[in-house]
């Protein structure tokens, strides 16, 4: 079975701890990818979201902390976007019942296409500046 999303290399923001916690995004899509091939998406859902409201409180928090330490100018920028994406997330897992595999799949892929490829990337030159490429 074919995977919907893989890792590549200029996915990367230069922090490996980051782009650890990013490549568990892509697990996550290619979980849900392949429980809708199977028609097994409900239980899926279910698992995944549970999973996603936990990632979001850690790996955000640690983001945070890693632009601040690297004085990212638009910090407050991307919290504020954080906290939506938490909120979004939480109100998908009140309401797993109502989802199907495809709209958890899109919420993630727009996830990852939108704010990973997007909004992280403008931070990591600011990594690279202060070294705190790891």
């Amino acid at each position: 079975m074919s995977v919907c999303a893989e890792w590549k290399d200029y996915y990367s923001v230069g922090d490996e701890s980051l782009d650890a916690q990013h490549k568990q995004i892509i697990g996550m899509i290619n979980e849900v990818w392949a429980a809708v091939q199977k028609g097994d998406d409900r239980r899926a859902v279910q698992s995944v979201l549970d999973r996603l409201v936990l990632y979001t409180l850690a790996h955000f928090r640690h983001e945070e902390w890693i632009m601040a330490e690297c004085e990212y100018p638009d910090v407050a920028q991307q919290k504020a976007m954080h906290d939506t994406i938490r909120r979004k997330t939480l109100a998908l897992r009140e309401n797993a019942s109502l989802l199907t595999g495809r709209d958890v799949l899109q919420f993630l892929k727009e996830w990852w296409i939108d704010h990973i490829q997007g909004e992280d990337k403008k931070y990591a030159p600011y990594l690279e500046l202060s070294g705190s490429r790891r």
